[in-house]
């Protein structure tokens, strides 16, 4: 049996995904659980003999979800003769210091209290999951991986913004970046698909689900991504408003609106869901071919707004090597990438209508004679950290 298997845990505000991972990366069994049903969504796989029986009532807190799914995972080591050699963690903000895989230490997570600020929904679920699992897990090392570390490498003139520097005691306001553990992965796949070095890739990598975003890869570095301080700024998502005149918050709130208020409103209200009432591209996508006019203009309006942002960066980077499309609306929405890709040819986009509609995961949906290789990344953010753990393990022994 595997002696290096790694557990990799993935908190969020009302869900929770884990995944086991053998130290050759293959997948063995995934547990999730969500407070948005009524009963945990648990399925394991790939362990022999192992049941999984566990459900918790709608309103159960987040941490009964973390706890429960954890003496889960124990249960189910124990009884597979599996001992763990490692944890990993998606951490969603690692402000400006924290750039690559970190050990996690006592001293590290003074460290990471100190970022709440930064995503107030997201790290403070991320450090409980780290501080469960070292009670559930003692004496077994942790690691974190950063959603914030790979857009570190983006030059100031991209991540700073034109207002003073010293404007809050608490937070710097600065370009973070998000869904960095995405595009390393696809990045990885990229270079694997391409027969190349990572280091030797330029891509435009989007990230489209219900969160999403683009980002401008040069030499296998970040040098610009469309989220920014915060998840909202850039494209159209499902609930958050993307990128937005600044005057329009200004003239809400002499209005008489609240913070609360507008933070419900462009992280709940808005962006698909302002423009349709709908926030799954699959429903919006069947509106649409039923001549919703609604939806139709949601389509175009979040085509229209990646089609910006892919000129943008073409003009930044130069002709890139590939675009990527990854996340769960880049990789299932072929009438979405082809509406992206329309219009872009005299650049080198020339996108196979064929292999769009049938393509697999980890495939190139491009003309043979297309400049620019077109792929489908498949997102696989848990793999990805266990990857990088595995690479630290290995460089420590030797």
């Amino acid at each position: 049996m595997d002696n290096n298997w790694t557990l990799v845990v993935n908190v969020g505000s009302t869900s929770v995904k884990t995944a086991l991972f053998t130290g050759d990366l293959v997948l063995k069994a995934a547990l999730n659980a969500s407070q948005n049903s009524t009963e945990w969504a648990i399925d394991g796989q790939g362990l022999d003999g192992c049941a999984v029986t566990a459900s918790q009532p709608l309103t159960s807190p987040i941490t009964t979800l973390v706890a429960g799914l954890l003496y889960n995972w124990r249960c189910l080591l124990q009884s597979a003769g599996i001992k763990l050699t490692a944890i990993g963690h998606r951490v969603v903000h690692g402000g400006i210091d924290f750039q690559t895989l970190t050990l996690i230490t006592p001293r590290f997570l003074d460290c990471l209290g100190k970022l709440d600020a930064y995503a107030p929904l997201h790290n403070p679920a991320n450090r409980l999951g780290i501080s469960l699992a070292g009670d559930i897990f003692p004496g077994i090392p942790q690691f974190a991986l950063f959603d914030t570390a790979f857009h570190r490498s983006i030059p100031e003139r991209a991540s700073r913004y034109a207002i003073p520097q010293q404007l809050c005691a608490t937070v710097a306001f600065h370009r973070f970046g998000f869904h960095g553990i995405s595009c390393q992965h696809s990045l990885t796949r990229a270079a694997s698909l391409l027969g190349c070095d990572e280091q030797a890739l330029n891509l435009i990598i989007l990230h489209l689900g219900g969160g999403a975003s683009i980002t401008a890869v040069s030499a296998g570095k970040s040098i610009d991504t469309s989220m920014g301080f915060s998840p909202l700024e850039g494209l159209i998502m499902a609930s958050r408003s993307g990128d937005l005149d600044p005057a329009i918050i200004l003239s809400l709130l002499q209005q008489g609106w609240s913070v609360q208020q507008l933070d419900n409103l462009l992280n709940h209200q808005s962006g698909l869901q302002g423009l349709c009432g709908e926030t799954d591209m699959r429903t919006i996508i069947s509106q649409a071919s039923a001549g919703e006019d609604k939806a139709k203009l949601a389509i175009d309006m979040f085509c229209y707004r990646i089609k910006k942002y892919i000129g943008a960066y073409y003009a930044v980077l130069g002709k890139p090597h590939a675009l990527v499309f990854t996340g769960g609306i880049g990789e299932h929405a072929p009438l979405i990438r082809a509406n992206i890709i329309e219009g872009l040819e005299a650049l080198g986009f020339c996108l196979d209508a064929a292999a769009n509609q049938s393509c697999q995961n980890n495939s190139d949906i491009s003309q043979p004679t297309g400049d620019i290789r077109i792929l489908v990344i498949h997102a696989e953010e848990e793999h990805e950290i266990a990857r990088q753990i595995n690479n630290f393990q290995s460089a420590t022994l030797t």
